[in-house]
């Protein structure tokens, strides 16, 4: 071989071994460089995430029905307001009796759905390493929900609290009114004696009105029922005055009856024209307590809705992860010289002795 040949040639096998060992390198590095993951592994917790879906959408239709009764004490406590300002005190006791037994409902359905958590399958200390990501987030968002509710009852009795003074001072001012309004007729009858009589009651309902007031004064304004009691006291006090002097005057206009009868009409002028003024009242009860209640009722309801619905639509997969297989080393192949065929060569046989033909002779 000329040495230019070979020259050629030996360049030809020391690029062959560097392609070889350069694809060889590529390949060992494809095999490391595996992409970045979670740490999950679905193919382990399968089974677990399968088991524990059927009680975690048992619990999610639980919490479902458990909002459904916080909506209905919610609407109980709307209920509650509005009977208070209409002074319908039946009504407003039967919805707060029924406000109570719901709240007794809600309390026994929420430490059912923490029972049925606990009892669910691989939940617990450790479930990290029983259960998928999946699972471990909505059980956690079912378990941090129930905590909502947990205020409902110390809401409720504070609206029970709050209407009970306000029920009782409206019973005792429409009382009050209606009693002292039968005085009136019996005084327009000349029957003064009997309705001096009568407007004491009135007094009296009036008097229970004002320890009421000195229960409510601390967390109300209550300066619209100081001016409503004071009004209603002085036009008693004028008309009795009016009354005893006609009674001792045997019914004749004397001195003493103009000067009663005076202060009589004065007092009816100061005299409420009609019950606003106790809506009024009511009205500033309600915002004493009353209205923060139903709200904290309807911020409890709010966040449980919330919890529902982030905890809604999430299951474990339907059919079981395929383990991902390990990578094959890369497999290189000796690159063929330009123009070779790709079928592999014939075999080269043994060298023999070699035969020269003899001239023929011419």
């Amino acid at each position: 071989m000329r040495p230019s040949a070979r020259a050629v040639a030996l360049a030809a096998a020391w690029f062959a071994c560097a392609l070889v060992l350069s694809l060889g390198v590529a390949g060992i590095a494809v095999a490391l460089n595996h992409p970045p993951s979670t740490g999950a592994r679905p193919e382990l917790t399968w089974a677990a995430d399968r088991a524990i879906a059927p009680g975690l959408d048992a619990v999610e239709a639980d919490l479902g029905s458990l909002l459904d009764e916080v909506d209905a004490l919610a609407e109980l406590g709307r209920t509650a307001l509005a009977a208070l300002v209409a002074r319908d005190v039946e009504s407003l006791g039967r919805t707060l009796a029924e406000g109570a037994d719901r709240i007794g409902r809600i309390e026994a359905h929420r430490e059912e759905i923490r029972a049925a958590l606990r009892a669910l399958p691989g939940a617990g200390p450790g479930m990290e390493s029983r259960l998928g990501p999946v699972s471990i987030s909505r059980y956690d968002t079912l378990v941090a929900a129930l905590p909502a509710v947990d205020g409902l009852a110390e809401s409720w009795d504070r609206l029970a609290q709050g209407s009970g003074p306000a029920s009782r001072l409206a019973t005792h001012l429409l009382e009050h009114d209606r009693i002292a309004g039968e005085a009136v007729k019996l005084g327009a009858a000349g029957r003064y004696a009997e309705a001096v009589k009568q407007l004491a009651g009135a007094t009296a309902e009036l008097d229970d009105a004002r320890t009421i007031r000195d229960e409510l004064a601390a967390r109300v304004d209550v300066s619209t029922l100081d001016e409503w009691i004071d009004r209603n006291a002085a036009y008693d006090e004028a008309v009795g005055d009016l009354w005893t002097a006609l009674r001792r005057s045997q019914g004749r206009v004397t001195d003493a009856v103009r000067d009663a009868s005076a202060r009589e009409r004065a007092a009816k002028e100061n005299l409420p024209p009609d019950t606003k003024a106790l809506v009024v009242i009511l009205g500033d009860v309600a915002r004493g307590g009353l209205n923060q209640a139903v709200i904290a009722i309807e911020e409890a309801r709010g966040r449980l809705a919330t919890a529902l619905s982030a905890a809604a639509g999430v299951g474990p997969p339907s059919l079981p992860p395929v383990a991902s297989p390990s990578p094959e080393p890369a497999t290189t192949v000796s690159p063929r010289p330009a123009g070779s065929p790709s079928s592999p060569p014939a075999a080269t046989p043994e060298p023999g002795p070699v035969t020269t033909p003899s001239p023929t002779p011419g």
